[in-house]
């Protein structure tokens, strides 16, 4: 994507999180099953508290939105469609949430915060045509989303969560000459999830999620940051599996541990005209996560 044409509209988190994951962002870590699904070993912050530290992964390949003016030199300067996906590139960083137990029943049991930063050096774009063999538009960007995210469970494993969602993307591009474009979206998101025991320490988890998002960007004469989408709106989805490890015993109390593995998906509508393509990030997510 050039930097002059490109217009992005965003979470994932997410989780997750991107989590924030997750979470369109809070299945990072979703309520218990039941009020009953309690731990054998204590931990270290009791029964009613539960702080959950992990490092997520987001293997994910990404189309991002705008379209490119190129300069042929036999058509001139010309609009076109970019449609083009990256290379596949892990996004990572920590996702860190805190959950309170609030009743002993199925209904309105725990509520839970998630906060999940996710960071990637280097997306490769394909390139726009060729000239004499070479690109006429040769884009990279590297990228950094953070959410975080309130999640109430209404009944056992399921409930919703609403947040905010920002995400900053930075654009090389190379064509007759460099350009380099910043553009950030951000807005609040709402959405629900739910999880629940496949066998033994195995669980499943999902959520859905809509964002409302306004983008800003630096691609004007003045280079100055200004508001180019307004209220654009956005949606994810991810599920998987998570299963329980082994904990580790201390004076204080027990460390728990699990991993996650899933799928996320995530897109932003674009409304710059016929020929902008939407932002869409897609891919497997990981994730290991120490209980305490």
């Amino acid at each position: 994507m050039s930097t002059r044409g490109t217009r992005v509209v965003v979470c994932c988190v997410v989780a997750v999180f991107c989590l924030l994951s997750e979470r369109a962002w809070s299945a990072d870590k979703l309520p218990a099953d039941s009020p009953g699904d309690q731990q054998t070993d204590k931990r270290i912050l009791g029964d009613r508290f539960s702080f959950d530290a992990g490092l997520k992964f987001w293997v994910a390949k990404w189309q991002a939105a705008g379209f490119v003016n190129v300069n042929s030199p036999t058509s001139g300067t010309t609009s076109t469609n970019t449609s083009r996906t990256s290379d596949t590139t892990a996004m990572l960083g920590p996702s860190l949430t805190g959950t309170m137990r609030i009743r002993d029943d199925e209904w309105f049991n725990s509520v839970s915060v998630n906060f999940t930063w996710l960071e990637a050096g280097g997306f490769n774009f394909s390139t726009v045509g060729l000239n004499n063999g070479v690109p006429l538009d040769d884009t990279s960007a590297t990228r950094r989303d953070y959410s975080v995210v309130a999640a109430l469970s209404v009944w056992r494993g399921f409930g919703f969560f609403a947040g905010y969602y920002n995400m900053q993307q930075r654009f090389s591009s190379q064509s007759t000459f460099t350009l380099h474009e910043t553009v950030y979206i951000s807005g609040p998101l709402i959405g629900f999830f739910g999880s629940g025991t496949v066998a033994g320490p195995l669980k499943a988890y999902g959520n859905l999620a809509i964002g409302f998002y306004n983008e800003k960007s630096n691609n004007n004469p003045s280079g100055t940051v200004q508001t180019t989408i307004k209220a654009s709106q956005g949606y994810s989805a991810e599920f998987g599996l998570a299963l329980d490890g082994p904990s580790l015993r201390t004076g204080m109390g027990s460390i728990g541990s699990a991993v996650m593995m899933g799928y996320r998906m995530q897109v932003i509508n674009n409304n710059l005209g016929p020929l902008a393509n939407n932002d869409v990030t897609w891919g497997p997510t990981f994730q290991v996560v120490a209980r305490f």
